[in-house]
C-alpha cells in the first residue's frame, strides 16, 4: 500500500502528504470546531466551540483553521528548504505527517554558519507569522469573552488567534536545544566553531539528553503523559542523531565502488531456477539476495531475496520460480555515490543490499554488511 501521495511541487520540491497526516487533520478539525479553550493573558480563544452559530458552521471554521494551520507547517519546512538550496543542498522533497512536516534534504552543510541559517529559518519563519498574526488580533480584537456573537469579524479572529498562538509555541519548541529540534541542530552549530564536528554533536547530544530527562522526570511528576512522550522523543532524537554524525563523518570521502563487490564476483541466479535450487545456493554462498539474470553479461531482471522465498509455501517451493517471485522494480545507485547515501537509500527503501549501475549495466552489488564492515575499519565502532 502507498502511503504518501504527491499533491504538488514548490520550486522544484515535490509536496507529499502521507495518509497519517488525515488522521492529525482530523482531529484537529474536530478540537476546533467543539472546543473552546481561553487564552486570558493574550485575550486569544482557541475553538468554535463557544460561538453561537450551528454545528456545520463550526466544523467548517474548524476545517479552515485547521487547513491555515497546517499551511503554515508547510511553509515553516519550505523555509529550511529555500534556505538549504541556496547553499547547493538538493531536497528530496517535503512530506505532511501525523507529528508535522519533514523536509527530507540530501546530508546539511557541516559548515558551522551553513548549519544555523538552514536550522534557524524554521523557527524564525514560524515566529514571524505567529508575532504577525497575533499583531493583526490586537489590532482587529479581540473577540468578547462572554457569549461569542455569531459574526464573521469574531469567526476570522479566532482563526487568527489558532494560528498567532500554534506558531509561537512551534516556534519556540523548534528552539529547545536538543535533536532532532531545530535548537539542537543550531547548538551544534555554535560548538562546532570551535571544535570538530562530531565532538560538537556529541557536546549537544549531552545537553538535548539532560534537557530531556528533566523534562521527563518533570512530567513523571506532574503526571503529563504529553511531556513524557516528549521527553522520549527528545532522548531518542538525539542518539539517532549522534549515531548518524559519526557514520557520515566516518564514511566521508568513501565511494560506492570502495565498498562493492565488483562483477564477476558477483553470484546471480537465473530466473526459471525453482526456489529449492535457489535456497541451495542461499545455504552455501550465505548471502540474503541475489540479482537474477539469463546470464553474467546478461541484464539484470530484478532481485531475489530470502524474504522473497519465505512467503512462498514450503511444499510449493518445488515448482515455483525464481521469476514468479522476483521483484522487477530495481533500486540502482551509482558507483561514484557517496557510501553514506548508498547507506541512507538502503534505510530509506529498506533494503539489504544495492545494485550497482553504471551506463545501465550492472557493476556491482553493495550490502549494508558491506558498509557496516568499511565502518568498523575506519573506527566507527570497535
Amino acid at each position: 500500500m502507498k502511503w504518501s501521495y504527491q499533491i504538488g511541487s514548490i520550486r522544484g520540491i515535490p509536496i507529499k502528504l502521507h495518509l497519517t497526516f488525515l488522521i492529525i487533520l482530523l482531529a484537529f478539525i474536530w478540537i476546533f470546531a467543539v472546543n473552546e479553550f481561553r487564552i486570558k493573558t493574550l485575550g486569544i480563544i482557541l475553538g468554535f466551540g463557544g460561538m453561537n452559530i450551528s454545528t456545520w458552521l463550526k466544523y467548517l471554521w474548524g476545517v479552515i483553521a485547521s487547513v491555515l494551520f497546517f499551511s503554515t507547517l508547510l511553509f515553516h519546512e519550505l523555509s529550511h528548504s529555500f534556505v538549504a538550496q541556496s547553499y547547493g543542498v538538493h531536497i528530496r522533497s517535503i512530506t505532511l505527517f501525523v507529528i508535522g512536516g519533514v523536509a527530507q534534504m540530501e546530508e546539511i552543510p557541516k559548515e558551522p554558519r551553513m548549519e544555523a541559517k538552514i536550522s534557524a529559518a524554521g523557527p524564525a519563519l514560524s515566529l514571524s507569522i505567529g508575532a504577525l498574526s497575533y499583531a493583526i488580533y490586537y489590532v482587529f480584537g479581540p473577540v468578547s469573552p462572554a457569549e461569542i456573537e455569531a459574526t464573521f469579524k469574531n469567526a476570522a479572529l479566532i482563526v487568527v488567534g489558532i494560528i498567532a498562538f500554534y506558531n509561537i509555541v512551534i516556534g519556540l519548541f523548534n528552539l529547545i536545544p536538543a535533536f532532532p529540534m531545530d535548537g539542537g541542530r543550531i547548538l551544534r552549530a555554535l560548538f562546532a566553531t570551535r571544535m570538530p564536528y562530531v565532538d560538537a554533536t556529541r557536546k549537544a547530544v549531552v545537553v538535548g539528553k539532560s534537557f530531556a530527562f528533566a523534562m521527563g522526570l518533570f512530567g513523571l511528576f506532574v503526571l503529563s503523559p504529553i511531556l513524557i512522550a516528549i521527553a522520549l522523543f527528545i532522548y531518542f532524537g538525539a542518539s539517532e542523531e549522534e549515531k548518524a554524525t559519526v557514520i557520515s563523518v566516518t564514511l566521508e570521502g568513501v565511494k560506492v565502488r570502495d565498498v562493492m563487490t565488483s562483477v564477476p564476483d558477483i553470484i546471480y541466479v537465473p530466473p526459471d531456477w525453482t526456489l529449492e535450487e535457489l535456497i541451495e545456493v542461499m545455504f552455501k554462498t550465505r548471502h540474503m539476495g541475489y540479482p537474477v539474470q539469463e546470464s553474467q553479461t546478461s541484464p539484470v531482471l530484478g532481485v531475489v531475496t530470502f524474504a522473497d522465498v519465505q512467503r512462498i509455501p514450503a511444499l510449493e517451493r518445488a515448482i515455483t520460480r525464481v521469476k514468479d517471485v522476483m521483484k522487477s522494480e530495481i533500486i540502482s545507485i551509482g558507483p561514484d555515490a557517496d557510501a553514506f547515501d548508498a547507506l541512507k537509500l538502503m534505510s530509506t527503501s529498506n533494503l539489504g543490499r544495492l545494485i550497482v549501475m553504471d551506463g545501465g549495466q550492472m557493476v556491482g552489488i553493495v550490502s549494508r554488511t558491506d558498509l557496516v564492515r568499511a565502518i568498523q575499519f575506519r573506527g566507527a565502532y570497535k
